[in-house]
């Protein structure tokens, strides 16, 4: 099985060029680029095509932004006033004697018959009715007309992602990791890849190419373009991807001999001595033998924080480490990831809930935290006066839903609230009640998160201060 989310949005369209004999000469004399790109400098000295005009040459060599922007190295991306966007990379100029009267390089004509884009690129039209160049071949134009994503996948704009076909909601629990040989294995979705020391490495994509430095990889159809080093599809030039070690096929975090944490977790001691999880990696362990702050920040006893300049986080707890065994056995041909609990769907195959020991309901829909019981007609946990909303038993994917918060009512003064409740200042300096004693107040005024979520996205959204409680939902208005 793999997850749902393989890429950013990583292209933006650039203006395609007319389909004519004109073309932009570059600064030698005899290189030439299509009308509306930019000519650049590539790392071996020669002029690439940027596919956009007016564009900056960004100092690698291998990149460009659109005109008015500024490259961001560091993290892929190009900075403007009115956001960013990813970067773009260049395709190799011609040869101006190279070039027939009446079509200077192999080039796809787009619907108009009088744009045209490199081959190997997809024409898409842009929000000004225009066509633009998506520097893929076979794209999905994105329906925003300012991106594309690469064939197979389809695009989340709101989360900026390209994504593959959506997972059924019920599927069978996943079978393991990408197998190397037998005793490691890389994510599901990699490609295992020779190092340079003989030893498997991860390359983060599916059926990827790996490139004979056994440093890099490449997309499948692309080749390893060693002295750029890009990754070349036709004139189509992608940075590539470097590799990570792959793991042991437990795929833990050993503590000891006999005890392990989750992968992306770091073992701490507990008061007791034995070991426990903090669901953070290289996590900073604190002195109370309790929690844990993520790797740069410390902790703060007294505020129960984690603190970072004058940034202030809430501290995690840890979870007691387990035994070393790897992933729950479900049955002999299935599993769920360590941590998870193995419940039986409707049509019969396995599922997994993200919580260990839970109770799997009996609608083979849902699950709860141990201790807690279904109640399928409030579609809730109960647990004494407590209740949360169901869990979703999923294999292997994405943490499930939280809570949902509730609404709070308007309140005069700070000492109007109830008792199990908690006062939030709103954005014109008055009180409002949230129905959660440890609640969170969002810093848009108008809205609160139960104990143990924090606000999201502006406040729209509460997500887990745990790795292990689920993933975000959608936040309430204030009344």
């Amino acid at each position: 099985m793999r997850t749902t989310v393989t890429l950013r949005l990583a292209l933006a369209l650039a203006l395609a060029g007319v389909a004519a004999v004109s073309a932009l000469r570059c600064p030698d004399g005899t290189s030439e680029c299509p009308s509306n790109a930019t000519c650049c400098v590539t790392p071996d000295g020669a002029w690439g095509c940027c596919p956009m005009p007016q564009a900056s040459c960004c100092e690698d060599k291998v990149h460009c932004c659109p005109h008015a922007t500024t490259c961001d190295l560091a993290h892929g991306r190009c900075l403007s006033p009115h956001g960013d966007i990813p970067l773009s990379t260049k395709f190799p100029a011609w040869k101006s004697q190279w070039r027939a009267p009446a079509a200077p390089l192999r080039q796809v004509t787009c619907p108009d018959g009088r744009s045209a884009c490199p081959d190997g690129a997809t024409c898409c039209q842009l929000p000004s009715a225009q066509y633009g160049c998506c520097p893929l071949q076979n794209a999905v134009c994105c329906s925003d007309g300012q991106h594309c994503c690469p064939q197979g996948t389809t695009c989340d704009l709101e989360r900026s992602m390209c994504t593959s076909v959506q997972d059924p909601a019920w599927a069978p629990a996943r079978v393991g990791d990408v197998k190397c040989d037998d005793e490691m294995s890389c994510p599901d979705g990699n490609t295992c890849c020779r190092l340079s020391s003989g030893a498997w490495g991860c390359c983060p994509l599916e059926q990827a190419v790996c490139c004979p430095d056994h440093v890099h990889c490449c997309p499948q159809g692309y080749t390893c373009d060693p002295q750029g080093g890009t990754c070349l599809q036709g004139g189509v030039r992608l940075p590539w991807l470097s590799k990570t070690p792959a793991r042991g096929r437990a795929g833990d975090v050993k503590c000891d001999d006999e005890t392990s944490c989750p992968d992306g977790n770091t073992c701490c001691r507990l008061s007791s001595g034995a070991w426990g999880c903090c669901p953070l990696e290289q996590a900073v362990c604190c002195p109370d033998h309790v929690h844990c702050c993520p790797q740069g920040y410390t902790c703060d006893p007294q505020g129960g924080t984690c603190l970072k300049g004058g940034v202030r986080l809430p501290w995690l707890s840890k979870t007691p480490a387990r035994g070393r065994g790897g992933d729950v056995k479900c049955d002999d041909k299935t599993s769920c990831p360590d941590g998870n609990t193995c419940c039986q769907l409707s049509l019969g195959a396995w599922g997994c809930c993200p919580l260990e020991q839970a109770v799997c309901c009996k609608d083979h829909q849902h699950c709860c935290p141990r201790g807690y019981t279904c109640n399928a007609a409030t579609q809730s946990c109960e647990k004494l006066l407590a209740a949360t909303p169901l869990r979703f038993p999923v294999p292997a994917g994405p943490p499930l839903s939280p809570p949902r918060p509730v609404a709070t009512i308007p309140a005069d003064t700070a000492r109007a609230c109830l008792p199990g409740q908690r006062c939030c200042r709103t954005k014109d300096g008055s009180w409002a009640r949230c129905p959660f004693a440890q609640g969170s107040c969002c810093e848009d005024g108008r809205r609160c998160c139960p104990a143990g979520y924090r606000c999201a996205r502006g406040g729209r959204e509460c997500w887990p201060q745990r790795w292990d409680v689920g993933g975000g939902i959608s936040s309430r208005t204030l009344l």
